[in-house]
C-alpha cells in the first residue's frame, strides 16, 4: 500500500509539472498573453491586463476599473492587517480561518507600481487567460443574493478584500493558492511544492522573463 502511495504522489506531481498542451502550446508564439508572479517577500500574488479576464469576473462596481488586475489570497485577518503582528500569523498558520481574495487595480506597468517586488512576466494563450478568469470568479465568496462580499479596502490606493472560498491553514498557503491560479493556464508549475513565495519564483522563473527584481 506504501509503495502505491509514493507512486500515486509520483504521477501527482509530474503531470502537475507538464504542461496542459491544449491551451499551453510549446509554440511561444502562440502564447500572447502576459501574465505577472508578483512576490512581496513571504507572499506572492498573480496579474493580468483586466481586458482578458474582465468577462468571466462577476459584475461589481467595486472591482477596480484598471488596465492591470493582480490577485492574492490569504487569512481574512492577517493578510488585511497591515501591522499584523506574531499572534495573528501565528493564528494563520495554525487554525482554520476565513480567507480573503485581495484585488488590486493600477494603470501603471506592473513592474513600475510594484518596483520594490519582484516581476516574473509570462506568456500564456487567450484559452489560458479565460481559465485563469473562470478560477478567480470561482475561488470568490457570494452572498445569498448572489453579491461578492466585501471585508475591507485594500493595501493600495485602488484595491479591496473580498471574502474568499476556502479556509486558510498550513500547508494550504497564499502561495500554493498563486501556484494554483497560475497552473490553470496550463503553465507547468507544481502548487504541491509552492509552499513559498521563493519557490513560486523558482518554477516561474522556468518558462517566465523576471522583469523587475528585489530578491
Amino acid at each position: 500500500m506504501k509503495q502505491g502511495l509514493i507512486l500515486f504522489l509520483g504521477l501527482l506531481v509530474s503531470a502537475c509539472l507538464s504542461p496542459v498542451r491544449e491551451i499551453y502550446p510549446e509554440d511561444e508564439l502562440k502564447r500572447t498573453v502576459p501574465v505577472y508572479i508578483v512576490s512581496h517577500g513571504w507572499h506572492a500574488g498573480i496579474a493580468i491586463e483586466a481586458g482578458y479576464i474582465r468577462d468571466f469576473l462577476p459584475e461589481d462596481d467595486r472591482i477596480p476599473d484598471t488596465r492591470i488586475l493582480k490577485f492574492g489570497w490569504g487569512d481574512e485577518r492577517y493578510y488585511s492587517e497591515p501591522d499584523a503582528g506574531f499572534r495573528l500569523m501565528l493564528r494563520a498558520a495554525l487554525l482554520p480561518t476565513r480567507s480573503v481574495i485581495h484585488v488590486v487595480g493600477t494603470d501603471l506597468p506592473i513592474e513600475r507600481y510594484f518596483r520594490n517586488s519582484t516581476v516574473i512576466r509570462i506568456q500564456i494563450t487567450d484559452p489560458g487567460a479565460e481559465e485563469f478568469g473562470r478560477f478567480i470568479s470561482d475561488q470568490l465568496q457570494r452572498s445569498q443574493q448572489g453579491e461578492l462580499i466585501y471585508v475591507s479596502e485594500g493595501l493600495y490606493s485602488s484595491s479591496i478584500f473580498f471574502q474568499a472560498k476556502g479556509r486558510y491553514h498550513l500547508p494550504k498557503t497564499s502561495n500554493r493558492w498563486t501556484a494554483r491560479a497560475l497552473r490553470t493556464t496550463g503553465f507547468p508549475i507544481t502548487p504541491f511544492y509552492a509552499f513559498t513565495s521563493g519557490n513560486v519564483l523558482y518554477q516561474a522563473r522556468k518558462g517566465g522573463e523576471e522583469i523587475s527584481g528585489s530578491q
